[in-house]
Order: C-alpha cells, then sequence, then structure tokens
C-alpha cells in the first residue's frame, strides 16, 4: 500500500474540508458507509477508483468529524491525497455531482479552494484561538470567532468580490473594526418607514455623531451605511449624478468603532443604541447580500404584532432584537434602490444583565485545530470538573436548559400565536450565566413569517406576503430551528464525547411531547416533528454548484431536500418500551 508524504497529517483538523464533505454526503446517495476494524468509512466512487473519508464522529443528523489525510484508492493500492486532488476527482464524477460543463466545474472548484484558503487565512492570522475555544467569550468575539463557518457548505467563507485587503479590512473573522459611511439624503429621494412613534430618519440620529451632524443639510435625512457597500454606490454613474445635483450628500464616516458581526453586513458599536444592518453587494455563501423592500418592512410588522404578547412573562429570559426601522433612497425610476437599504435593529446588550451572549454558531463550530474541540464542550467539560459531577449529566442538563430557553420560546410563539421565527444558528445569541442558557436573544426580522394561526387570531388582517402554508412552516421552521441548530448542538455534544447522541435524542423527544401538553394552539409542526419519518433539509452543496442567487429563487422550496428525521425513530422506540414520551 502505497501512502504520499506530503498530504495532511492524521491529527490535522480541516473545518473548510469538513464543512465540504458534510454538504456532498448529505446531498448525493453516490457513496456507502462501511464499518471497519478501525471505524466507519465512507467511500465516493470516482471515475478511476474511490475516495475514502475515515470518520472520527457520524451524527444522526449527518454532521461527520473526518480523521485526516483523504485516500485515494485504486487497483489495489492507496494513497493519501491533498484536497484540492480529491476535489478535482469529485468534480470529474458525475454519478456525485451530476453533469458539469467546463466553465461550472472551473467557478465551483475556485470558489471552493478560495473559501478554504480564507478559512486557513483567518485561523493563521488569529492569536486567540485558544480563548475562542475556552471562552467566556464577550458578544463581539463570539461574533467574529465564527472562523470555520457552515458546517454543511461546500464554501461557507467565499465573499466574492472581497479582495484580500478588503476582506482584512471588513470582515469579521480578520477582526476588523471601522466607521460608519453616512449620506445625507434630500427629501425627495429619501424613502423610509418606521413602527415606533418616532420616524426612522430621527432614529438613525442617534447614530450619527456631532462631528458628521454638522455637516447634515437642513431637512435632509442622515442615511447609515456599510462602509465597502458606501464605496460601491459612489463608483455608479447615478450616484455620482446625484452628488453634483445635491440630492445625496457625502458626509464621511464616524470613528472606527464598529465592528461587523458574523453575518457581515450587521454591523455592531457596543454603545450604541442600535445596530446597522445593510445591503452589501457581495455574493456570501448562496446569495447575493441585498435587502428587500418586502424583507425590511416585515421587521416593522413583527415589532407591531408582538406587542401584544407579553412575552417577557410567558417566555422568561427570551427577547427579540426588534427592527423597527428602514432607511434607503429612491432610485431613478423612483422605486427604492434595494442596494442602498438599511435597518436599524435593536442593540439589546445595552444595559443587560451582566450575561454572556454568544451566538450558538460559534459554540458549536467544528474544532479550529488539533488536539481542540468546540467552545461548547471545553465550557461544559471545565463546569463539570468544577462541580464535581460526571461529564454526561452536565451535558444533560446544559441541553435541558437550552431546549427549555430556545425551543419553548419559539415553538411557543408558532404553536400558540402562529409567529414563525427562523432561528438558524447565527439567529440565536444565547444568554448564559456561568455558561449555562438562562435565555436568548433572537435576531434578523427578515426572516420572520406568519402561519394560519396568527390569521386565525387577527381575522381584520389581510395575509401579509410572509403568510406561510402548513407544508412551508414545516419546511423552514423545523430546517432551521431543529437541523440546523438544535442538531448541530447534539452533535457537538456527542462528538467530543460528552455525552451518549442517543440520550439527548431522548431528551429532545421528551421535551418537545412536553410542549404538546403545555402550549395551546396549531401543534402541527411540533407533531410534524416528532412523528414524520422525514425532515427536509436545505441543499446547500448543489445550491452553490448551480450558481442560483437563494435570495431571489420564486421557488426556494426546489433547494430542500429529504433527511431521515432521528426523532421518529426515538418516538416510537420509547413507545415500544413502554416509556412515557
Amino acid at each position: 500500500m502505497a501512502t504520499t508524504t506530503d498530504a495532511a497529517p492524521l491529527n490535522e483538523v480541516d473545518p473548510a474540508a469538513s464543512c465540504f464533505f458534510n454538504a456532498l454526503l448529505r446531498e448525493t446517495r453516490a457513496w456507502r458507509l462501511d464499518t471497519t476494524g478501525h471505524g466507519e468509512v465512507a467511500r465516493l466512487p470516482i471515475t478511476e477508483g474511490e475516495l475514502q473519508l475515515r470518520l472520527r464522529h457520524r451524527s444522526a443528523s449527518g454532521e461527520c468529524r473526518f480523521q485526516w489525510p483523504i485516500l485515494w484508492c485504486k487497483a489495489g493500492a492507496s494513497q493519501a491525497v491533498d484536497f484540492a486532488t480529491a476535489l478535482e476527482h469529485i468534480l470529474a464524477t458525475p454519478a456525485l455531482v451530476g453533469p458539469l460543463d467546463a466553465t461550472a466545474r472551473h467557478t465551483f472548484r475556485e470558489r471552493v479552494l478560495e473559501s478554504r484558503a480564507n478559512t486557513r487565512a483567518s485561523l493563521d492570522d488569529r492569536d486567540d484561538l485558544a480563548h475562542l475555544q475556552n471562552g467566556p467569550l464577550t458578544f463581539a468575539e463570539a461574533e467574529q470567532g465564527l472562523l470555520a463557518g457552515h458546517a454543511f457548505h461546500p464554501a461557507p467563507k467565499s465573499r466574492a468580490p472581497f479582495s484580500e485587503a478588503e476582506a482584512r479590512a471588513f470582515c469579521p473573522e480578520h477582526r476588523a473594526r471601522f466607521g460608519l459611511a453616512w449620506w445625507a439624503v434630500a427629501p425627495p429621494l429619501a424613502a423610509g418607514d418606521s413602527s415606533r412613534d418616532i420616524t426612522a430618519a430621527n432614529l438613525a440620529l442617534e447614530l450619527l455623531p456631532a462631528n458628521l451632524a454638522t455637516r447634515l443639510p437642513p431637512c435632509f435625512s442622515a442615511l447609515p451605511m456599510h462602509p465597502w457597500q458606501a464605496l460601491q454606490l459612489r463608483r455608479q454613474a447615478w450616484v455620482q449624478a446625484q452628488e453634483r445635483r445635491g440630492q445625496l450628500v457625502w458626509l464621511g464616516n464616524s470613528a472606527a468603532e464598529w465592528l461587523p458581526t458574523s453575518s457581515h453586513r450587521s454591523l455592531y458599536a457596543p454603545r450604541a443604541p442600535w445596530m446597522v444592518k445593510g445591503s452589501l453587494s457581495a455574493r456570501l455563501t448562496n446569495s447575493l447580500r441585498l435587502l428587500s423592500l418586502k424583507e425590511v418592512r416585515r421587521g416593522l410588522h413583527l415589532d407591531r404584532w408582538m406587542r401584544e404578547l407579553d412575552v417577557a412573562r410567558r417566555f422568561p429570559g427570551f427577547a427579540v432584537m426588534q427592527e423597527p426601522a428602514w432607511l434607503g433612497w429612491l432610485d431613478a425610476k423612483g422605486d427604492v434602490d434595494p442596494a442602498s437599504l438599511v435597518v436599524l435593529r435593536e442593540n439589546l446588550l445595552l444595559g443587560a444583565a451582566e450575561t454572556e451572549t454568544v451566538v450558538l454558531a460559534t459554540l458549536t463550530q467544528q474544532p479550529l485545530g488539533p488536539g481542540r474541540q468546540t467552545l461548547l464542550a471545553a465550557r461544559l467539560r471545565a463546569k463539570a470538573q468544577a462541580l464535581g459531577e460526571p461529564l454526561p449529566q452536565v451535558a444533560r442538563g446544559w441541553f435541558g436548559a437550552f431546549c427549555e430557553r430556545v425551543l419553548t420560546p419559539l415553538f411557543g410563539l408558532a404553536v400558540e400565536d402562529g409567529i414563525v421565527l427562523l432561528a438558524h444558528q447565527q439567529n440565536i445569541v444565547l444568554r448564559l450565566d456561568d455558561g449555562w442558557p438562562v435565555g436568548m436573544f433572537y435576531r434578523d426580522c427578515q426572516g420572520s413569517g406568519v402561519g394560519d394561526r396568527f390569521l386565525e387570531r387577527h381575522p381584520q388582517l389581510a395575509p401579509p406576503e410572509n403568510h406561510w402554508p402548513q407544508a412551508t412552516l414545516r419546511r423552514y421552521f423545523l430546517y432551521y430551528l431543529l437541523i440546523n441548530s438544535t442538531f448541530a448542538v447534539i452533535s457537538a455534544l456527542a462528538a467530543d464525547g460528552l455525552v451518549d447522541e442517543a440520550l439527548l435524542l431522548r431528551d429532545l423527544s421528551v421535551h418537545l411531547e412536553g410542549l404538546r401538553t403545555r402550549l395551546d394552539g396549531d401543534l402541527d409542526c411540533l407533531d410534524h416533528a416528532l412523528h414524520a419519518a422525514r425532515l427536509e433539509v436545505k441543499g446547500n452543496f448543489f445550491c452553490y454548484l448551480s450558481g442560483i442567487n437563494e435570495a431571489t429563487l420564486a421557488e426556494p422550496a426546489r433547494l430542500y431536500l429529504p433527511l431521515d428525521n432521528p426523532l421518529a425513530a426515538t418516538t416510537a422506540t420509547a413507545r415500544h418500551q413502554g416509556v412515557p414520551a
């Protein structure tokens, strides 16, 4: 058996390759799983032989930890190959990726390798990897510590058309910090709306520094913007013409106190009352990150609807970072220009209790170096040692608190009120007290919708554009909250050896069954989560391979594919054994 000596060492951690292969294995059936004396092996047939991926761990939701290097087996011999070589073999195999023309193959290959290079560059750039593993982290550290990206995506750190210099200046993984760009917009061009008693323009003034406020012409609106986006717009002929006419006035940049969060286009300053989320004319993962008018209006609707719900009493520790205002300008046709749009998001960290606030995606991201583990696992190992309690007991206790503080309010709003929040890992900001979940902030009101239950409770309202029928609600809500978020927590705890995954799936099933008795309303999503043989999962690999802009896709459902539901088997087993579920 021949083995090369220049491939990855056995103990190497390769987050980018892990994300790529997790996505591929989830979305193609043209591979098989074998169990050997050394563990499980995923075998991918290629045009010449097969690629073998040795698995350190495989979760019920499909997330894997891999043992590198990749092996290429042909004619009874095997050799270690690097990721780029394996990628070439995969893209040359229609059984795995379908037929590809030369252009599509080249584009995808370059984007995947670029994303991997971006991941490596950010890891090499950081001197705080131990801190990111062990914590505790501030909100800003957690946001800028998401270095691996989406665990099921072939190129989670793609960011066209950012140059390397722009990436270092503007991307969170490089711990960027900069000033907001500011425009003054004349009344004929100004656009915006607010769900509060104060106009959007006046709310934005709460962020405008005094030195720039002196330059604001009378009656003009001040418009904050991501500085990279402002640079792109200032190159446009129409914008330059409006500047010459005095309809758009460039005010300049504020002090460098704003940090890009994990989404890149949402900006945070610790002492500011609002976060700023704006359009970015850049393709990050699957989408060109431009806001739309319908999306920014969702924030205003949600802010109005939730005032009546007494959320703080019903779900202690839970809150939504509301987005009650949006601003932008009108284009040459008199329509709102999507490239100019920004929303103001409540900075709930101001005045909040002294708790740690950490985005869930950073807690669960794949290990960032040899011998490392997830931040979640590291924190719980330290907790178990400090308490002198068994590790599985601590892990299950933490997961139970997570279910109560995250799943209860999100299912509660959906079941009882018909308000649906698509809570993927980057939209869940956990509030931790000594590492323990005590609450959560939900963010990103563009990812909100309403179900039939909402229309029943508000018969006087016309169905909004984001009214989702039952099948749509099942698909999106359960994908984001269960598969993307909750199963990721389970996988992280099990992969790092804290607890048997079957126990956590059992605990999750028990919690969801308990919600069926606690909540009063439309139980369809809960029943579907517990009993459906399959759930639906977004296919990021083939979405990205096809070059589709997910944000403007007329039928996003076409991106989804079936995933065996581990909860269905768990619930069925419990009932067969006579254990109340």
